[in-house]
């Protein structure tokens, strides 16, 4: 696994390189035989990722086709793998002079790469990412050393590729490793999580292939990349407050200018958009996968900014089958009391906003609500219960998750 721990190994005698080069050959023949040719898969990738600037690292070096692809290209490069073996195998297959003195073989992890920010110019992954046990370290430490307007260029088998190769192992009494790190996942993570730019994604010679930009000018303020812990959870309770303030004064401008009614109506209609993208960008950014019934949508709620400033828990049914959100209490509603106001109704725009969250986590969800104010049991706060049409059931019956 690219994420393991690195694995020197004895060195290879020199009828053991010769078998393990002989193999390679053979092996790429054969898959030639079936319509798949390795060496012009590689430099497909390379052609869509257009034009790199170097040095590039190559994440998972394999046998180096990646590697002398891109040093025949001229560009120097860093190829890195846990297998000290496939090292010494890729590094005697690499016979070109040229090519080999642009070449660093490096046993080491994905996951902690042993370079400073922004050291390459570019980053290419193939056929590497089926071999993660967890993408999020690999991914991240992959981002964090191509710099700023860097490109990150991803690939693995399409599904017909991934028959193929299944096939072609299992010919020699071998299992194919295909770990749950997905190209969609690592797209979303890349872009969700940590703000890349896809430029684009193509299929073909048996491959799909993302190509996708670190942002030119950094995400991270100096001022808030040198916090500690503490000061970054201060920040997000600043965040999360002036994101209520400014709601509640939106609300406030509509309802002066329109009156309630129409006030209510375009709230109900900014938190229709707002809620789908919040809940959508929470499932990139914490890989929540899509269409995952109650269970993540549980996990998605605890994301929510609501829920950095209200207190709240969840409950699931002891049978898993319904799943209930309550907000513990209110700090736009705890405002309007100490100051002797009546509850905020925000039980009609609540609907809306619970309704379209758990609609863009799983559409087969269906949403409750059990009391919101004005209802004079609500007591201020709100509660709402989620099932799946259909009768999946969560897992984890009658656990509990508070904030």
């Amino acid at each position: 696994m690219a994420t393991s721990t690195p694995d020197a190994g004895m060195p290879l005698t020199t009828e053991e390189l010769a078998q393990a080069k002989a193999h390679f050959w053979s092996r790429t023949a054969y898959y030639a035989s079936l319509g798949y040719d390795r060496l012009a898969a590689a430099s497909f990738v390379l052609d869509e990722a257009g034009p790199l600037e170097g040095p590039v690292l190559d994440v998972g070096t394999g046998m180096g086709i990646t590697a002398r692809a891109l040093a025949a290209r001229g560009l120097d490069v860093t190829t890195v793998d846990t297998n000290a073996h496939d090292q010494e195998v890729a590094e005697s297959l690499t016979d070109q002079p040229d090519v080999a003195r642009r070449i660093r073989f490096l046993v080491a992890s994905a996951a902690g790469l042993p370079f400073p920010d922004g050291h390459f110019g570019a980053a290419v992954g193939v056929d590497v990412l089926h071999h993660f046990e967890d993408g999020r370290p690999a991914l991240a430490d992959l981002a964090r050393v191509v710099k700023p307007g860097g490109a990150v260029v991803l690939a693995d088998f399409s599904p017909e590729g991934f028959d193929l190769v299944r096939r072609v192992h299992s010919s020699e009494g071998r299992v194919h490793p295909e770990g749950p790190v997905t190209m969609d996942w690592a797209r979303g993570f890349l872009c969700g999580g940590l703000g890349l730019v896809e430029e684009k994604t193509i299929t073909g010679q048996l491959h799909r292939v993302s190509v996708l930009r670190v942002p030119a000018a950094g995400r991270v303020s100096p001022a808030f990349a040198s916090l500690d812990r503490e000061g970054l959870l201060r920040s997000l309770d600043v965040f999360a407050s002036n994101w209520l303030a400014h709601d509640g004064c939106w609300f406030l401008a509509a309802e002066e200018r329109f009156g309630m009614e129409t006030a209510m109506d375009l709230d109900a209609a900014s938190w229709r958009r707002f809620a789908a993208a919040e809940a959508r960008r929470i499932m990139a950014a914490f890989a929540i996968p899509p269409g995952g019934g109650l269970e993540s949508l549980r996990r998605a709620l605890a994301y929510r900014m609501y829920s950095f400033i209200n207190p709240w828990r969840t409950e699931v049914s002891a049978d898993g089958g319904r799943l209930r959100f309550f907000m513990e209490s209110c700090r736009v509603q705890d405002t309007r009391r100490r100051k002797g106001l009546p509850d905020f109704p925000c039980k009609r725009v609540g609907q809306v906003e619970f309704d379209t969250f758990a609609l863009t986590v799983d559409s087969r969800i269906r949403t409750t609500c059990l009391h919101c104010p004005p209802d004079p049991e609500a007591g201020g706060h709100c509660g709402w219960e989620f099932h799946v049409a259909g009768g999946a059931q969560a897992p984890g019956a009658e656990q509990q998750e508070q904030r």
